[in-house]
């Protein structure tokens, strides 16, 4: 089976999103419910969803193209959003490891968002 580019882009959104949940994990402390809600939501959400697209791939059952870029435009909203909320709410936070690690968490899950958008953007020329 060849590994095609959008198999290494699903990859790399799972890698990034995965990230996301264990940093999440570790710097808890917004406190805004929005933000405790759309984080919590996208990045657990988005776990479930994209170990479901990354096995129908391995085994070999495509998934509609319409329904992935749905998923691939909304994972890049609810990605792009949860990173610029966390930034925000952290921004005037303390310099401690716990900030650092927020900071790492709403970075990585823009860097993820923009993914999601490339892979729409394959998706949709594919």
């Amino acid at each position: 089976m060849a590994v095609s580019r959008l198999s290494i882009i699903k990859f790399l959104e799972l890698a990034l999103t995965i990230s996301c949940v264990a940093l999440h994990y570790k710097s808890l402390g917004e406190t805004d419910d929005l933000t405790i809600m759309l984080v919590a939501g996208t990045f657990v959400g988005y776990t479930i969803i994209l170990i479901g697209l990354f096995a129908g791939y391995l085994l070999s059952n495509p998934i509609n193209k319409k329904i992935d870029l749905f998923f691939s435009l909304l994972g890049c909203a609810m990605f792009i959003a949860s990173g610029v909320l966390i930034l925000q709410a952290w921004e005037s936070g303390f310099k401690t490891d716990r900030r650092r690690m927020a900071i790492g968490k709403g970075s990585l899950a823009i860097i993820n968002g923009v993914l999601f958008f490339i892979d729409a953007v394959f998706t949709f020329r594919d």
